[in-house]
């Protein structure tokens, strides 16, 4: 199975230079639908150049819409009088699709038939669509365009609005007028035909629609509308080689853009063919991998539970230490079950796992000190604070005031003025180098600090778990070896000892 990327263009047709896609909406009708057609808004009559690619064209019309505007040209005359005093009006909205070119026409037509119905017709909008199939080196160039109305069909059948303006009020409800003396205003779409996401749409929407019928026709092949680089592909888009060179091309002259095509092409194959190669090779590697293994640690825990039914906890496990239900870490199923959630088999990994929980743990846990440090020493400084803050509100006092009134006043607090440095000192040491006494910002971070210390609680605790399983299992490991090596011993001695009799038998059978 192949994956196809979508290819999609949308352009604006209009009168104003920013607009790529043409400038008349008669003009680009005449040239989907290969027919003559003269604009009532320039008097310009066109002809289009080519005519043997058509496979079909079609007007598809909303409701409200008149019939007459199945006749493309009174559809688009009357879209081009509509915004016969504007310059720079902005007239349709036109479309280009590739297309399957393993369909056949009925196909073709069918779908897009479909497809501008369900995302524009039923939307509101004028659609002509035209189904081309050029060729070129012996290569297929099935594809679909489409030319969209912008403005939509009252009941009445007339033209509405594209956008209004709406004032902009003030509190009370009033118009706010601007330097100039006119009122704010803004404005705002009729419709959300304009809306950017709506290319992203219209393209899943092809995806789906083709893919639904390469299902049906046994296409082994899944389109795909995003670009390459978002689909992780290195390659290479071609380049739009426009109408001159479209032309000269179709007559068998290279062109420069031509030849850089043909170049882009040989290119994304020898990448395509690689990255075949490559997903190929990654498939088999997987498939060893997953081959019937065997996981060091399960067969383990397997033996451990057959022997004793429980696990041993380290003394020293300083994760292990902060779990409260340490009845779970002794529980083989229990470790077992997380031992296959971490992807663990071997105790080779579990070694270089347990290395990079224990760094991450150790990072965030200085973290999480630090804020509760920081918390701590705000809470004293509050305390200092508020046992200061009456003298100090008296020393301010007495600095404010001058000449009788200062004497009287540090004569009516001389014990609270002497105190005021005493308490101030319970402040001073709690203060880092160059900080000001500032309340409201150690208040701020207390309020602040729970609220730090919640947000990586969840990897806090998911590290401290994983953590306390990589140590019961190391733990147990170790001791599963000592008793192994135990065991090994004794077999050996028990061989020993059999042996040794076995010969002392065999000796005194010979001497009797």
């Amino acid at each position: 199975m192949s994956v196809k990327s979508i290819s999609t263009r949308f352009k604006i047709v209009g009168r104003s230079p920013k607009c790529k896609g043409g400038k008349s909406a008669v003009e680009q009708s005449s040239y989907i639908s290969r027919t003559i057609l003269k604009c009532d808004y320039d008097g310009r009559t066109y002809y289009p150049k080519y005519s043997e690619d058509l496979v079909h064209t079609e007007i598809l019309l909303p409701k409200n819409a008149p019939e007459e505007y199945k006749d493309r040209a009174i559809l688009w005359n009357s879209v081009e009088m509509k915004d016969k005093n504007n310059s720079k009006a902005q007239l349709a909205r036109s479309m280009r699709l590739t297309l399957p070119n393993d369909w056949s026409y009925e196909v073709a037509i069918e779908a897009m038939e479909k497809y501008c119905k369900e995302n524009f017709v039923d939307r509101g909008m004028c659609c002509e669509y035209a189904i081309h199939d050029s060729e070129h080196n012996g290569q297929r160039n099935l594809h679909c365009h489409i030319l969209l109305t912008l403005r939509p069909i009252l009941e009445d059948g007339s033209w509405g609005d594209k956008q209004k303006k709406e004032y902009i009020l003030d509190e009370n409800g009033n118009k706010v007028r601007t330097k100039s003396g006119n009122y704010k205003c803004k404005t705002i779409e009729c419709t959300d035909w304009n809306r950017k996401e709506n290319a992203k749409l219209w393209r899943t929407n092809l995806r789906v629609l083709i893919n639904e019928y390469n299902a049906k026709l046994d296409i082994n092949d899944t389109w795909d509308e995003r670009s390459y680089q978002e689909q992780g592909l290195d390659l290479q888009p071609q380049l739009h080689l426009g109408t001159k060179a479209t032309a000269l091309e179709r007559k068998g002259v290279a062109t420069e853009r031509g030849d850089i095509n043909r170049s882009i092409i040989a290119q994304n194959a020898v990448i395509l063919g690689a990255k075949a190669v490559y997903e190929k090779a990654k498939k088999a590697l997987e498939d060893i991998k997953n081959a019937d293994v065997v996981s060091e640690i399960l067969e383990m825990l397997k033996r451990i539970k057959e022997m004793r039914g429980t696990l041993q906890l380290p003394l020293f496990g300083a994760a292990t230490r902060k779990i409260r239900n340490r009845s779970d870490l002794q529980n083989p199923d229990f470790i077992a079950k997380k031992v296959e959630g971490m992807g663990l088999n071997t105790f080779a990994e579990l070694d270089e796992t347990h290395e990079s929980l224990q760094q991450r743990f150790n990072t965030l846990e200085k973290q999480r000190q630090a804020i509760c440090d920081e918390a701590n020493r705000c809470g004293k400084l509050l305390e200092a604070y508020d046992f200061y803050k009456p003298y100090k509100d008296i020393v301010t006092k007495s600095n404010s005031l001058k000449g009788i009134a200062k004497i009287r006043y540090d004569r009516e607090h001389k014990n609270d003025l002497d105190y005021a440095p005493i308490a101030r000192a319970r402040l001073t040491p709690l203060l880092k180098k160059g900080e000001k006494i500032q309340p409201k910002a150690w208040k701020d971070f207390l309020e602040k600090a729970q609220a730090k210390l919640d947000a990586t609680e969840p990897e806090y605790s998911k590290l401290v778990s994983e953590l306390a399983v990589t140590e019961v299992v190391e733990h147990n490991h170790e001791n599963f070896e000592r008793y192994e090596a135990q065991a090994k011993r004794k077999e050996l001695a028990k061989n020993r000892q059999e042996h040794h009799l076995g010969s002392k038998k065999r000796q005194n059978d010979v001497e009797l």
